[in-house]
C-alpha cells in the first residue's frame, strides 16, 4: 500500500514538474484524480488503437447566416463516453490526450467520423454545408500533417471547400510562422481556416493580416457582454468591422439570447453558433435539421 501511494506522488510530481519543484505528497483525493486520468487513458488509448467500440463521438453544433436565417454548417464537436466514468468533458480529455501523445490517432478518428457525417450530406444534396473540425497544435506541427489530411479527404470523398479547420489563437505562440505556413497549405487545397476563441489569446488584429485564416469566430466572453452595455459591445463591433476590412468572415460564438443575435446582426456579424440556434445535435438530429430546412424553403431553420 505504502508503495502504491508512494508510485501515485511520485507520478503527480512529474506532472506538476514544470510549474512547481515536482514534490508532492500523497493524500486521497490525488488518488482519485490519478486513477481517474488512468482510466481516461486507457479508453483514448482504445480510440488510438482503432477499437470500433471506443466511446469517442461527434456532436455538431448548427452555424447559421444572419443573412439568410438558414443553417449553413456545423461545427464537429468530439465527445466522450467512459464505459466507468460516463460522459467526460473534451475540457478534460483532450489535454490528457495531449500529454499522453494519443492525440494524433484521436484527431485522425475524428476527421473521419466528420467526413462520414459531410459525404452523408453531400450525398442527399446538401453540398454547400460545410463541416468544420477543431485541431490543436500538436497536430498542425506534426509532420505530413497536410499531407495525411489531404488523403483522408481523397479517400472519403468529400469535397474540401466544404471542410472548416479551427485552431485558437492561443497556439500561435508555440510556433507562429510553422503553423502559418500549414493554413496556407491548407487553404491552397482548398480548406477554410478560422481562428477559434477570438479575442482571447496571442493573436491581434494587427496581427491578422499575415494570418493564412478566412474567418475570425468571436469568443463566447464578449458575446456575453453584449447583454450588459459594457465596453465590449464597442470592442466586438470593432473586430466585426476590422475583419471585414481584412476580407474575413466573422462567426459569433456562444450566442444565446435574440438581443445578441439582434446586436451582431446590425453590426454585420456574418453567422452565429449557441443555444439561440440549436444545442450541439448527433449526426441523424443534425440530417434532420438540414431536411427539414429544405423543406420549408428559404429564411427558415
Amino acid at each position: 500500500m505504502v508503495l502504491q501511494q508512494t508510485l501515485i506522488a511520485s507520478e503527480k510530481a512529474v506532472d506538476i514538474s514544470d510549474r512547481a519543484f515536482g514534490v508532492c505528497f500523497y493524500d486521497v483525493e490525488m488518488e482519485r484524480e490519478i486513477l481517474r486520468e488512468q482510466k481516461i487513458k486507457h479508453e483514448l488509448a482504445r480510440v488510438a488503437a482503432g477499437d470500433e467500440n471506443n466511446g469517442l463521438f461527434l456532436q455538431y453544433q448548427p452555424i447559421l447566416d444572419l443573412k439568410s436565417n438558414r443553417v449553413c454548417g456545423f461545427e464537429a464537436l468530439a465527445r466522450l463516453n467512459s464505459e466507468q466514468l460516463g460522459l467526460v468533458s473534451p475540457m478534460e480529455f483532450i489535454p490528457i490526450a495531449e500529454q499522453a501523445k494519443l492525440i494524433v490517432p484521436i484527431g485522425r478518428n475524428v476527421f473521419l467520423q466528420a467526413f462520414r457525417f459531410l459525404k452523408k450530406l453531400e450525398k442527399e444534396g446538401f453540398d454547400t454545408v460545410n463541416v468544420s473540425v477543431n485541431v490543436s497544435a500538436i497536430q498542425v506541427l506534426r509532420d505530413n500533417f497536410t499531407v495525411d489530411l489531404i488523403e483522408m479527404i481523397r479517400e472519403a470523398e468529400v469535397c474540401p471547400e466544404n471542410i472548416g479547420i479551427e485552431i485558437t489563437e492561443s497556439v500561435f505562440s508555440m510556433d507562429y510562422q510553422g503553423i502559418n505556413r500549414v493554413l496556407g497549405s491548407l487553404r491552397d487545397s482548398g480548406l477554410h481556416i478560422a481562428i477559434d476563441d477570438f479575442g482571447t489569446g496571442y493573436s491581434s488584429l494587427a496581427r491578422e493580416r499575415e494570418l493564412n485564416v478566412d474567418c475570425l469566430k468571436i469568443d463566447k466572453f464578449f458575446v456575453d457582454k453584449l447583454l450588459t452595455l459594457s465596453p465590449e459591445d464597442a470592442i466586438t463591433a470593432d473586430i466585426i468591422s476590422m475583419a471585414h476590412r481584412l476580407g474575413h468572415c466573422v462567426v459569433a460564438e456562444g450566442v444565446e439570447h435574440e438581443e445578441q443575435k439582434e446586436y451582431l446582426l446590425r453590426n454585420g456579424c456574418d453567422k452565429i453558433q449557441g443555444f439561440l440556434v440549436a444545442r450541439p445535435l448527433d449526426e441523424e438530429a443534425a440530417l434532420e435539421l438540414i431536411r427539414r430546412q429544405a423543406e420549408s424553403g428559404p429564411g427558415s431553420v
